[in-house]
């Protein structure tokens, strides 16, 4: 519970020190993974989790995620001419009782805008690295010798998110993406759900994500609130 008011204090202060983000900014949907802008945002799954974001610049984001299991998530991110890139270090449980720890560096690229149509398709790459460790202490599995081992791997991640306005108020987003790395290490994540504007600050989603890999799977349905500044 004391992280998840830390992160409520970081998020809301910050929101005070922010007078507004560029008007292009403004334009891009709200699940525009290259939106450069300050926000706050609520949800609730199996766990309640705290996230915001504080824009630095125009061009530049610090970003904080909390939940009330422990699971966090800490970066920054830096919006190119070509995409923006997101630097982050996160842990989270699986559902095998592994704790999964993760520092990566990776990317959003777009690579299809429908310009002449704001109810047109929005597709982005994501691609990136990343180092990945998975703990086996406090597993639910009988993992014999295995209890309490640290196993690392090293590799990369490939993907697409794909963003649909289904009209002014609702927004459809998808998302995919594989990984592979050293030691074996294989996986792949999928997920979908939709955007509702209750203004042009606040938003409501509900979403679905289901991830396997070789460290265990994980699969959430998440309703969640989130309120830009």
């Amino acid at each position: 519970m004391r992280t998840i008011l830390a992160g409520l204090v970081f998020v809301l202060v910050a929101g005070c020190f922010v007078s507004g983000a560029a008007a292009e900014e403004r334009e891009k949907l709200a699940d525009d993974p290259t939106k450069i802008i300050t926000v706050f945002g609520l949800s609730y799954s199996d766990k309640v989790t705290v996230s915001g974001s504080l824009a630095v610049g125009p061009v530049s984001k610090l970003n904080v995620r909390i939940s009330d299991t422990g699971e966090w998530s800490f970066g920054g991110s830096y919006l190119f001419s070509f995409g923006i890139v997101n630097v982050a270090a996160s842990r989270r449980n699986l559902n095998s009782g592994i704790t999964q720890t993760q520092y990566s560096l990776g990317s959003f690229a777009p690579i299809y805008r429908a310009k002449e149509n704001q109810m047109g398709w929005q597709v982005f790459a994501a691609f990136g690295f990343n180092y990945t460790e998975g703990s086996a202490t406090n597993t639910e599995l009988d993992l014999g010798e295995l209890e309490g081992l640290t196993v690392s791997s090293r590799g990369g991640y490939l993907g697409a998110m794909a963003l649909k306005p289904v009209s002014e108020a609702v927004t459809f987003k998808g998302m995919t993406m594989v990984s592979r790395g050293s030691g074996d290490y294989e996986g792949y994540g999928i997920g979908g759900g939709f955007t509702f504007n209750l203004s042009q600050r606040d938003t409501v989603n509900v979403m679905a994500f289901y991830s396997d890999n070789s460290f265990g799977q994980n699969d959430t349905f998440s309703v969640g609130y989130r309120r830009e500044f």
